[in-house]
């Protein structure tokens, strides 16, 4: 099984709007979509230090897909910011030698990671509901990483 880790904000949660308790907004399609996915891969989702993973949980559970992510975290114990050394690092502590596709909202992330040679889809919030099948494209070869 492949292994999908979410750059969560801007991906899938944005504070523009802040109509949630946790101060977060989810993409409009993001609940489905990270339903679909989960039917087939792994998830995890990621953070940048600057925000707390209990924080980034409780939004999460207010849309009602937590449960799809095997964890949640943030870079605060491999660095301010999320980067391909502490995307490793991440997926070496979920014991997990699979492959990673690696989704974001930041195009200066998305050339980083590209450039480590991992497979990444560049998404925003509202584009959020298109991400399964970018993966899906990714993994089967009909798309270069």
């Amino acid at each position: 099984m492949r292994l999908v880790v979410i750059d969560l904000i801007p991906a899938l949660l944005s504070r523009e709007g802040r109509d949630s308790s946790s101060g977060f907004e989810v993409a409009p399609d993001g609940p489905d979509a990270v339903a679909h996915l989960y039917a087939h891969y792994r998830l995890i989702g990621v953070a940048d230090a600057g925000v707390s993973s209990l924080v980034i949980g409780r939004a999460l559970e207010d849309a009602r897909i937590s449960g799809f992510f095997d964890s949640i975290g943030t870079s605060v114990g491999f660095g301010p910011a999320i980067n391909p050394r502490v995307i490793r690092r991440i997926t070496r502590v979920s014991r997990s030698n699979e492959p990673v596709v690696f989704v974001t909202g930041r195009e200066h992330l998305a050339r980083t990671m590209s450039r480590s040679r991992v497979g990444v889809v560049l998404t925003n919030r509202e584009e959020f509901g298109g991400v399964p099948e970018a993966v899906a494209s990714l993994i089967s070869g009909r798309v270069s990483p």
